[in-house]
């Protein structure tokens, strides 16, 4: 599954991003580059899907991606697909990757997996008659959480028990084998201990990242599924109360936002919160990104978006540089990121670049 995850970055990113560019969006950085990266290259729902990946892990499993001719590395370092690269991507099963949408979700996903892992514990030593034991998730606010709902539904805790593993037992029946019995080999609880990823890496002879993105993967399965489905799985729907989708705008992105709102100019930003016109320029794009009906008329008119997004369409490249000097630097590199990150909504909205 990892090669495939990284197979479609760079088959998306078309030899314009480097293996740190992938990095920084698997990882889910969030600055301005990476979050126009997801959204230019379609890549959304891989954004933040892999928290714990380590840089070299990530290095290391792309050199057999190169040594067996999948990808290949040009002079400035960015990869691009090859044929064979292609036909490896085509014919993986795509309900393997289906359930990831990471943009939207890769914030709330670790609260609600706290959440099952500890609740199944405490459910399944309820029911052993186990009293005192040493929960698995050591976050005070998951504890307190599952306290809380201990407390509530005590009288109903044995009808819980019941449902919760119909429910599991019920969505894992309709998700792919491997990833499924990951899932059921990391459960604790009843006198039983789950397995740590380097038990799972060794019992079912996959690499780490493979085991840990098939139970991410799973993760979201059960989070989506459980979320929009209340009446069907109502013991996990309950792990995901007050987890609402993501709104991507850093705290600091935000301000300045409010700031715009209200009518203030760049400068004014600038000198109010004491930031650099950079860093202003970062959180107007951000906002740009994130947010369609963001109006950047106060520094781009609809004639300049449409002439930069129809010049990226037509050279067919995010590329900054490229635009900027097919544009004979009309625009500056702040501009074209603007005009770029609006784009985004008008081809979510199904319209063409000409019609921007």
């Amino acid at each position: 599954m990892f090669d495939h995850v990284v197979l479609t970055c760079v088959d998306r990113f078309r030899g314009e991003r480097t293996v740190s560019g992938i990095y920084h969006l698997l990882t889910g950085k969030r600055s301005s580059q990476t979050l126009q990266d997801a959204k230019g290259y379609e890549l959304d729902m891989l954004f933040g899907i892999y928290p714990s990946l380590k840089r070299e892990s990530l290095e290391k499993r792309v050199q057999p991606l190169i040594r067996d001719g999948l990808i290949q590395i040009n002079e400035q370092s960015f990869p691009s697909i090859t044929s064979e690269g292609a036909r490896r991507l085509s014919s993986f099963p795509i309900q393997e990757l289906t359930y990831f949408d990471g943009m939207v979700w890769h914030d709330v996903i670790p609260t609600f997996v706290r959440r099952v892992y500890l609740m199944l514990q405490m459910m399944a030593n309820t029911n052993a008659g186990i009293d005192h034991y040493v929960p698995i998730v050591d976050d005070f606010g998951t504890q307190n959480w599952v306290r809380t709902v201990h407390h509530q539904f005590q009288d109903k805790l044995p009808k819980m028990v019941e449902s919760m593993y119909e429910e599991i037992h019920h969505l894992l029946k309709e998700h792919p084998s491997l990833q499924a019995e990951l899932f059921v080999h990391r459960l604790t609880g009843g006198g039983v201990i789950g397995m740590t990823i380097d038990q799972l890496n060794r019992e079912f002879d996959l690499n780490i990242e493979d085991v840990e993105l098939m139970l991410q993967h799973t993760h979201y399965y059960l989070f989506l599924e459980s979320k929009k489905k209340k009446d069907r799985y109502p013991v996990l729907h309950l792990c995901t109360k007050g987890l609402d989708a993501t709104h991507l705008i850093t705290r600091s992105a935000r301000k300045t936002y409010q700031y715009i709102q209200q009518g203030l100019s760049m400068q004014e930003i600038m000198n109010l919160r004491r930031l650099k016109k950079s860093t202003i320029q970062d959180h107007i794009v951000e906002s740009a990104l994130i947010i369609p009906d963001f109006s950047i008329t106060s520094f781009l008119s609809e004639e300049d978006v449409r002439e930069i997004n129809k010049m990226g369409s037509q050279m067919n490249t995010k590329k900054l540089k490229q635009i900027y000097e097919a544009l004979d630097g009309k625009y500056d590199y702040f501009e074209l990121r603007l005009a770029l990150a609006k784009g985004q909504h008008v081809i979510k909205e199904g319209m063409t670049q000409d019609e921007a």
